[in-house]
């Protein structure tokens, strides 16, 4: 199973790379730990952030329940710009209206450049400038506290009400809700319902109420963190409070739930810290996201089963699909030990038995199962058409397949269980075991056919190198058509050679009749014994420089007959101007302009097939001057135009070759790149799909043709080399 998941590997050559960035958030929160809204906060930001192995995520409290004068909030900054001395964080979660205000006040002094998600800010009393972090592009998640909407369910759930009594303090947030308690307070008392509204935080004075309430009374809790004198209440007394209520409790966040508060639509510090930490999350991933809106995460209907049982009220009469704690225990959750206990006891022969029995059954199966995927893999590999073969680690032959035994011409049997060394060098005479081992390409060749053999390492049961696993690729028809497009790349580059030989003629008829008036000259000065030592020095040097001059153009012509057998680096511009050198006659003969404009700024530096590249500008640019003849057959213009400009790209170079000839009929668009296809009445098809092959294949690049107002447009597009190869 291990080799066969290894031949796999390296058949479809499958890997996979794992990445992973540290990163650090830190969590500001305004209050203290122990208090619930603040710990649930905390529990739902590192939940999201748990599977994250590489996030580190630092809490601070900042204590503002107990603390929030403004000498406080000072020695709090002094000690955040200590601490931010050394530290810096990806991104910032700031929890309720306290520590909200301390980081956007403080954003640019000690949170330079750090983003930043807040939460816990109540949607219709945010007690900040909304508008003004939205500004900012600050995530903001906010939370709804529905204060009428709990009310409203009270009066549904307990129909014969006479009095509600409402507990909230004056503290932070707190303070910015009371007028929905006062007017929501005031509504009750106009439909006749009593209501008490205490917002004091004297918790003697409160349970001196409850204690007076009549029987048809409910309880709704807000909040109460400090008493009248600004005293902070622990949190355990509050607790106390809440569980000796006499009637039925509600509340408006779920950080009491439990401490008997029945429920209702509560704020749930859980799923702000959620929501926070997955927009930090989409944050530090680079996600890109939308803060011009904040995100309103809605209460949640939850209820504590318990307290519910103790003023009956029935489930039914709550709202569909909410979220329920301390429900009964079914029998097996309540007696969970005594079954475990059970089934310890259940007669111990018996139930060896069953083991044993279902032990053998479920080996029987494996072992057909085994057995059926082993001829899968048998089958996969004997109908694969590369040679493979297997080795362990002192280079005995562990197995192969059936290609490999038809290559050597030896039955499985035989060649199982043999080194490496005596079965390859039937194969080819080089060392096979060290070259394997070494996991390398070989190549060799066998019956006049081209192979290759990759190896690749397998590890056995205990996860060690086992061996390796090698294929054998035929790949004489890829060699083949390798030579194949070079062939016709050559056949392409012979049909411009007429155009050049007609542009040498042209270039030699001025050096050929400079030659023959030298020649004429230096027999008239002989016959008039006039040939100085002087004459016969400038004579000579009139012929070198024009025998120089022949000489440099066919050597040019020999190096653009000579196909590129490696890439190299080149310069983009010096091949430019060599062939635009060898069509200047004839341009000049047809009366068409070159116009040539190198505007890259950057290195003019190919790496690729330089002669091969030549060869597809000549081949364009006569494509070029034949559309331009072909226009003036239906008009008088006796003139024609070529620009050829170089210009810059991203990592690119892009060249651009326009004329202004006959065009591109619309029919034609589609087929100029395949082969066989031309416009011309004697082309071959070839000088297009050659220039694509060249372009896209040979050199990586892209080549494309666009149709002008009046003529063509060449676009061609070519990697910078790195390297700088131009002189």
């Amino acid at each position: 199973m291990l080799i066969f998941r290894a031949i796999l590997l390296l058949i479809f050559g499958t890997s996979l790379f794992l990445h992973a960035s540290s990163k650090h958030i830190l969590l500001l929160q305004s209050y203290n730990k122990g208090l619930m809204w603040s710990d649930d906060i905390s529990k739902g930001v590192e939940d999201v952030f748990k599977p994250y192995q590489n996030y580190e995520l630092t809490t601070e409290y900042m204590d503002t329940k107990k603390n929030e004068d403004k000498e406080y909030l000072q020695h709090l900054y002094e000690l955040f710009a200590t601490k931010l001395k050394h530290q810096t964080f990806d991104v910032i979660i700031a929890a309720d209206n306290d520590a909200v205000n301390f980081v956007f006040t403080h954003k640019e002094t000690l949170f330079k450049n750090t983003p930043f998600v807040f939460c816990g800010i109540d949607k219709r009393d945010p007690g900040l400038d909304i508008q003004k972090i939205l500004d900012a592009e600050i995530s903001l998640i906010l939370e709804s506290k529905e204060i009428k909407r709990n009310i409203d369910f009270i009066l549904s759930l307990l129909p014969e009400l006479e009095h509600l009594y409402i507990i909230n303090d004056r503290s932070g947030a707190s303070l910015l809700v009371n007028h929905i308690y006062e007017r929501e307070a005031k509504a009750l008392e106009e439909k006749g319902i009593k209501t008490t509204f205490n917002c004091d935080g004297n918790i003697s004075q409160i349970k001196e109420d409850l204690d007076k309430l009549p029987k048809k009374s409910a309880i709704l809790f807000g909040s109460l963190f400090r008493d009248a004198l600004d005293r902070y209440i622990p949190y355990y007394k509050v607790n106390d409070l809440l569980k000796s209520a006499p009637v039925p409790l509600f509340s408006v966040s779920d950080s009491h739930l439990s401490k008997g508060v029945i429920g209702g639509y509560l704020l749930r510090g859980y799923t702000q810290g959620s929501h926070a930490a997955k927009r930090a999350l989409e944050i530090l991933q680079h996600t890109v996201i939308d803060t011009s809106k904040p995100i309103v995460v809605p209460s949640e209907w939850m209820f504590d089963y318990e307290v519910a049982q103790k003023y009956q009220i029935p489930l039914s009469k709550l709202p569909k699909g909410s979220t329920m704690i301390h429900l009964p225990q079914s029998f097996f959750d309540k007696h969970r030990k005594v079954v475990e206990y059970a089934f310890v006891l259940f007669p111990f022969i018996l139930f060896f038995l069953v083991i044993a029995l279902f032990n053998i059954y479920q080996r029987h199966k494996i072992e057909k199962r085994l057995i059926a995927q082993s001829y899968r893999e048998q089958v996969l590999l004997n109908n694969i058409r590369s040679s493979i073969f297997w080795i362990d680690r002192q280079g005995l032959i562990k197995g192969c397949n059936q290609s490999f035994c038809d290559m050597v011409g030896w039955s499985y049997e035989r060649i199982v269980g043999r080194n490496i060394d005596d079965v390859f060098t039937i194969l080819c005479d080089m060392p096979k075991k060290e070259a394997l081992f070494a996991l390398g390409e070989i190549e060799f060749m066998r019956n006049e056919n081209v192979f290759m053999a990759k190896s690749k390492l397998f590890l056995d049961e205990d996860g060690k190198n086992g061996g390796i696993v090698t294929i054998i690729t035929d790949m004489t028809e890829k060699k083949q058509l390798e030579i194949n497009k070079q062939f016709i790349i050559q056949q392409s580059k012979l049909a411009e050679i007429g155009e050049m030989l007609s542009a040498i003629v042209h270039q030699w008829k001025v050096p050929l009749v400079e030659l023959s008036a030298v020649a004429h000259k230096m027999h008239y000065y002989d016959q008039k014994g006039k040939l100085t030592h002087q004459e016969i020095q400038n004579f000579y040097d009139v012929i070198m420089t024009q025998t120089i001059y022949m000489s440099d153009t066919i050597d040019g012509f020999r190096d653009f007959i000579r196909p590129s057998t490696k890439p190299s680096l080149f310069c983009i511009d010096k091949g430019l101007k060599e062939v635009l050198d060898i069509l200047s006659y004839s341009m000049k003969y047809n009366t068409i302009t070159l116009v040539y404009k190198n505007a890259l700024h950057k290195g003019h530096t190919l790496f690729g097939y330089p002669n091969e590249f030549k060869q597809v500008i000549l081949n364009i640019i006569n494509n070029a001057k034949d559309a331009i003849l072909e226009a003036r057959k239906s008009t008088h213009e006796k003139r024609g135009v070529i620009k050829i400009m170089l210009y810059e790209l991203d990592d690119a170079i892009g060249l651009s070759i326009e004329d202004d000839g006959i065009g591109i009929a619309l029919d034609s668009e589609k087929n100029l790149f395949k082969p066989f296809f031309t416009t011309k009445e004697k082309g071959d098809g070839f000088g297009l799909y050659m220039a694509k092959l060249i372009i896209e294949n040979k050199m990586h690049g892209k080549i494309s043709i666009e149709p002008l107002e009046k003529g063509t447009q060449v676009l061609i597009m070519l990697p910078r080399s790195q390297e700088e190869g131009c002189l």
